[in-house]
C-alpha cells in the first residue's frame, strides 16, 4: 500500500523521541492500530518498528515466495529432464545415415528411453 508524503512524515520518529518518555504512545500505536514508524538517528532512516503480526505476515510472504521461486526452478529442471530427442535429431551426429543393421552410440538416456 502506498502512502502519501503527509502520512509517511506523520511517522517519522526520531530517536530522541524514546528518551522524552513517547515511546509508550509509538508502541501502543503500533499494537493497536498496525501502524509503522520509521526511526531517525541523525536525521536518518535507521530501523522500523512494525507489529508483530505485520512481521510474522511479511516472513510468511517471503516464505511462500521462496517456494515458489523452488517450485519454478524444479519445474524447469524436469521439463529439461523429460525432453525426448526425435529419430533425427539423433541420427543428424551421424550423418543422417542409420541402418538396421548398424552398431551407433546413442549416448546416454535423454527422459525415460533405456538403451
Amino acid at each position: 500500500m502506498s502512502k502519501t508524503f503527509m502520512e509517511l512524515a506523520e511517522h517519522l520518529v526520531p530517536i530522541s523521541d524514546f528518551s522524552q518518555g513517547k515511546a509508550g504512545k509509538i508502541f501502543k500505536d503500533i499494537s493497536e492500530n498496525n501502524n509503522q514508524y520509521i526511526v531517525l538517528k541523525n536525521n536518518q532512516p535507521t530501523a522500523v518498528l512494525l507489529s508483530i503480526q505485520e512481521y510474522k505476515d511479511m516472513q510468511h510472504k517471503i516464505t511462500q515466495m521462496e517456494r515458489m521461486q523452488q517450485y519454478a526452478e524444479s519445474i524447469q529442471n524436469l521439463e529439461k529432464a523429460c525432453r525426448h530427442q526425435t529419430l533425427e535429431e539423433r541420427a543428424k551426429p551421424f550423418g543422417n545415415k542409420i541402418g538396421p543393421y548398424e552398431e551407433y552410440d546413442w549416448g546416454e538416456p535423454v527422459g525415460r528411453e533405456r538403451w
